[in-house]
């Protein structure tokens, strides 16, 4: 038994004619009847009892029948799942990312789940030092950061910017600072400042050194992590300077300030490896492509 058999033997009973099932599947009036007939022949069975004016079902036939329809529905779900996870359409995509707002990456994602809703994405917040080991090993297929912190050395990876951003900082709502549109270096070292010590990125503290050099009454206070940081901005204990990926996701209830005479552009990427053959991966890729040109 095949496919085509048991289709042409189905389209036959629900049509209660090898005519008028010909006349629906396009096929010539023989043909219809050989292949039910090499389906009786291959099963052994009577299927159908035939007369002038119309074809009954025996109980094989009945059999087949009913538990035929369903096996190809069953079998055309199946062809349908292959296919599309064969373009990428179905399967698992993963993303390792900074912990920050990013209007591109996070339109992408909805947008990504609405178009292939059979793709499982799955999107995980990892340290800056994590997001390129992940990528590079294939826990991720693709990762998410700055510019500032990507390695040097990029062979065998591709990149794509997302977007282009830069530092700002964060103040508590009422300080003094607060009221100005933008602060300089000069209104950084008058204030008392929070740093994430170790965590703080080779960027960041060249900034850092760049405001406070000079500066060697200042008021520094050192926390192990941003989410420490912004709790003690938000306290009243002092401003920082941050992405303002970052000032975007963690700041709330926190005046978000530009900066003033220090140069801190960098980009977002989006990165992964050049022979991932994830097929979900170039649907990404063309998806966020999209956005970032719109």
């Amino acid at each position: 038994m095949n496919l085509e058999q048991l289709k042409i033997f189905i389209c036959v009973v629900e049509h209660g004619s090898f005519t008028k099932a010909a006349e629906q599947l396009y096929i010539s009036h023989s043909t219809t009847s050989r292949n039910v007939a090499a389906l009786e022949e291959d099963l052994g069975v009577q299927l159908l009892q035939r007369n002038s004016r119309k074809v009954a079902l025996t109980p094989a036939g009945q059999l087949l029948f009913n538990d035929g329809k369903r096996f190809l529905q069953s079998a055309e779900l199946l062809e349908n799942a292959v296919k599309n996870a064969g373009k990428g359409m179905a399967g698992e995509l993963t993303v390792a990312c900074v912990n920050m707002y990013s209007y591109e990456l996070s339109t992408g994602c909805k947008e990504f789940c609405s178009r292939y809703s059979d793709v499982v994405l799955g999107v995980y917040h990892k340290g800056m030092g994590e997001i390129v080991s992940q990528v590079r090993s294939g826990e991720a297929d693709f990762g998410v950061s700055f510019s500032y912190a990507m390695p040097e050395e990029l062979e065998g990876l591709k990149t794509m910017p997302l977007a282009q951003s830069r530092f700002c900082v964060v103040a508590p709502i009422g300080h003094p600072l607060a009221r100005k549109k933008a602060v300089g270096v000069e209104d950084l070292r008058s204030t008392a400042y929070i740093s994430v010590g170790e965590q703080r990125s080779g960027f960041a503290k060249m900034l850092e050194d760049a405001v406070f050099a000079d500066a060697r009454n200042a008021e520094m206070l050192s926390v192990p992590t941003l989410e420490s940081l912004f709790l003690q901005v938000r306290s009243g204990n002092g401003v920082s300077m941050v992405p303002y990926p970052m000032a975007y996701e963690f700041g709330a209830n926190c005046s978000i300030l530009d900066i003033d005479g220090l140069e801190s552009a960098f980009d977002v990427l989006l990165f992964w490896r050049e022979d991932n053959d994830n097929p979900s991966l170039s649907l990404f890729i063309e998806l966020m492509r999209e956005i970032c040109e719109a």
